[in-house]
């Protein structure tokens, strides 16, 4: 059976939640930003229509703020740039996260991108 990104985006939500909960702060950050990611990849693609590059089902994660800005027709500008700002965030949380070893990473940095996530999930 064919996984949707709306699909993806349930499951990286509940992995984020029970790693929070587990105090295993960097994967949960990692999985809050995949979660919101797939949810924004299933509005790109499915709603607004958008064709992907060759080879890929969903946006790189480098032009995923632009394609936020330019390509979501059924949103409000306004709510666009805040969708992009707080992508932008998360995304900078979830950098630090998998690739910053030596960057202190503690349960406030996990609950922030949860927060981001969640917010992403349900408001956009």
């Amino acid at each position: 059976m064919a996984t949707t990104w709306l699909e993806v985006a349930r499951d990286a939500r509940h992995a984020a939640a029970a790693l929070v909960t587990e105090d295993r702060h960097r994967s949960a950050a990692s999985r809050a930003y995949y979660a919101a990611y797939s949810k924004i990849a299933h509005e790109l693609v499915v709603t607004a229509g958008l064709q992907m590059a060759r080879g890929r089902e969903g946006p790189s994660h480098g032009s995923l703020r632009r394609l936020i800005e330019s390509s979501m027709p059924h949103m409000a500008q306004d709510k666009r740039e805040r969708l992009s700002e707080m992508v932008g965030r998360l995304y900078t949380l979830r950098i630090d996260a998998d690739y910053r070893p030596s960057t202190e990473f503690d349960g406030r940095d996990a609950r922030e991108a949860f927060s981001i996530m969640k917010t992403i999930l349900e408001a956009f």
